[in-house]
C-alpha cells in the first residue's frame, strides 16, 4: 500500500519533510528526490506532487527547523521576567541550538551553508521574525526604563547583528571554543549593554552620534 493511501495530504507532506530531514542528516546536500521517494516507498512523481523541486523541499525542511527555533524564542519572550533577561535567554538559546546542530549534524552544515549563501526565503523570514521578537522586548524594556530610546525593530536587528558571530553556522566554531577571547555569553552581554539606558538617558543611537 502506498504511503499516500494511508495518510491525508497534509500528513503525507509532513512525512516527506521528516524523511528528507533524516536523509539530509545522513547524506547532506547530495540527497535527491529519488532518495526521499525510495525511503518513503513511493514514486518520485508522488513526491513532486507535494514539492515541485528539490529546492522547494529543502526550503520547506529549512523553514520547519527554523520554525522550531522561532517557537522556542517566542516561548521565552512570553515569560514573566525583565526584558533584558528574556533577550539574553533567547540569544543564548538560539546559539546553543545552532551550535548543537553544527556539532552533531555535520552533513546538515552543507545545506545550511547553501541556504545562507543563496539567501533562501525561510532564512530571511526567520531573521525578520527574530528581529521582531527582540524588537518587541526592546520596546518593553524602553517602556519600563531598562533600555534607552530608539526604534525597537532597528535595535532588534542591530542586536542580532552584534550576535551574528554566535549564531552564524560558519562563525560558531570560532567563538565557541574555550580559548576564544570572546565567549558567547560575553558577546550577548555586550549587545545588552548597547541597549541599556545610560545615566544621561542616552542609548546606542545617541552615543554613536556624539
Amino acid at each position: 500500500m502506498n504511503v499516500t493511501d494511508r495518510r491525508t495530504p497534509d500528513e503525507t507532506r509532513v512525512r516527506i519533510m521528516e524523511v528528507a530531514w533524516d536523509l539530509f542528516r545522513q547524506l547532506g546536500a547530495r540527497v535527491t528526490i529519488a532518495d526521499v521517494a525510495e525511503k518513503l516507498g513511493m514514486s518520485s512523481a508522488n513526491v513532486y506532487r507535494f514539492f515541485p523541486s528539490k529546492q522547494a523541499l529543502c526550503e520547506a525542511v529549512c523553514a520547519g527547523q527554523l520554525g522550531a527555533m522561532s517557537a522556542a524564542a517566542r516561548d521565552i519572550a512570553s515569560a514573566e521576567a525583565p526584558a533584558a533577561e528574556r533577550i539574553r535567554a533567547i540569544l543564548i538559546t538560539l546559539h546553543r541550538a545552532m551550535r548543537d546542530q553544527m556539532l552533531n549534524e555535520a552533513r546538515v552544515h552543507e545545506i545550511v551553508d547553501v541556504a545562507i549563501r543563496e539567501r533562501w526565503a525561510p532564512i530571511d523570514a526567520y531573521e525578520m521574525e527574530m528581529a521582531g521578537v527582540i524588537g518587541g522586548l526592546v520596546a518593553e524594556g524602553q517602556a519600563n526604563g531598562e533600555f534607552a530610546p530608539g526604534d525597537p525593530l532597528e535595535l532588534g536587528l542591530l542586536t542580532l547583528c552584534a550576535c551574528s558571530g554566535i549564531h552564524h553556522p560558519l562563525l560558531i566554531a570560532i567563538y565557541d571554543r574555550p580559548d576564544s577571547p570572546c565567549q558567547p555569553e560575553q558577546i550577548v552581554e555586550f549587545a545588552l549593554r548597547a541597549l541599556a539606558k545610560r545615566e544621561n538617558g542616552e542609548g546606542v543611537e545617541h552615543a554613536a552620534d556624539s
